[in-house]
């Protein structure tokens, strides 16, 4: 079975710069895994992310800085809190009320040649973002579907890019997070229902959950593959 290393080396290989290696796996998360979500949540190994093919912001920050690790890249995954609007129209409406009204979102911080970049541009595959942002404009809305009218997923390896988060919507910093066990298990983690955290409880509902968050996911993406 290919590791995570493997894959980075892989990925890179014959590219010189750091930046063309940023780019290059940038683009390959963008693009290889949809923006969805899987049965283990916020605690989705890289590994599971990538054999499952789909992701949500930390799960695809989680799988982007080890990437850009085993390409020998400095990297760090950044943790934030900012309003669930962003999640409007993608979230079912009966599962609505279990979102919490603040929620955790990581972007990830990569330095190359020196300078440091803040992106969570390869959060948001194409399709999705394309019909997305087309209903945004259609209701004449900031924000929601997954996305704000004014992101991005395209990354030139030099400046801030953002597919969902802008410093702006940011509620608190919670800055760079390593042990993520011991971060879930803090009062800084939001995600929970009754008191039990979303990683439990997606596991446990397994597909059944997970297949109804994508569903409604896919019929937006949907419009953007026409």
């Amino acid at each position: 079975m290919q590791t995570i290393m493997d894959l980075g080396a892989q990925l890179t290989s014959g590219i010189v710069t750091e930046r063309e290696k940023a780019i290059r796996l940038h683009d390959y998360v963008r693009d290889t895994i949809k923006f969805g979500f899987n049965r283990f949540f916020d605690a989705a190994s890289p590994d599971y992310t990538i054999s499952f093919g789909a992701g949500h912001c930390n799960a695809k920050s989680r799988l982007m800085v080890a990437l850009l690790r085993a390409a020998g890249l400095e990297a760090f995954q950044h943790f934030v809190v900012i309003p669930r609007d962003i999640l409007k129209g993608v979230i079912p409406s009966n599962m609505w009320w279990i979102i919490p009204a603040e929620i955790n979102h990581s972007y990830v911080e990569v330095n190359l040649e020196g300078s440091w970049c803040e992106i969570d541009s390869f959060i948001v595959d194409t399709p999705l973002l394309k019909a997305a942002q087309a209903r945004l404009a259609s209701e004449d809305q900031p924000i929601g579907y997954g996305v704000r009218i004014e992101s991005t997923n395209q990354w030139e390896g030099q400046s801030q890019a953002f597919s969902q988060f802008d410093h702006k919507m940011m509620i608190e910093d919670h800055g760079r997070i390593d042990d993520l066990e011991s971060y879930f298990r803090s009062g800084k983690y939001r995600h929970k229902i009754l008191g039990v955290r979303f990683n439990t409880t997606f596991k446990l509902m397994g597909d059944r959950m997970v297949s109804q968050f994508n569903s409604q996911i896919d019929q937006i993406r949907q419009q953007g593959n026409n």
